[in-house]
């Protein structure tokens, strides 16, 4: 009876010992985990911080891309508007003069 009952402590401490050892890797397994979510977690911070980044670029070249263009507009609309007063002022000196 007694090789019995040594028997099974004799199991019941090799099933405890590989317990030991599972809950072990089971515990590295989290922690790493753990790490991988939390530097998921700060590229997710930072990838968002550089997509405002982005867009803001993108409002200031769109600015810039604009510039000319407005620029341009002016001067054909100054360019109408010397023809046009000349024009004015021809038809006024040759009414006046006739």
């Amino acid at each position: 009876m007694e090789q019995e009952w040594s028997g099974r402590i004799t199991a019941l401490e090799e099933r405890v010992s590989s317990n030991i050892r599972r809950i072990g890797a089971l515990e590295q397994g989290q922690e790493t985990l753990r790490r991988l979510a939390t530097a998921v977690e700060v590229l997710a911070t930072k990838q968002e911080t550089m997509a405002d980044s982005v867009a803001k670029l993108d409002e200031k070249m769109d600015a810039l891309e604009q510039r000319p263009r407005k620029r341009w507009e002016s001067l054909v609309d100054k360019i109408l508007l010397v023809l046009a007063g000349a024009f004015v002022s021809f038809l006024l000196t040759q009414g006046g003069g006739a």
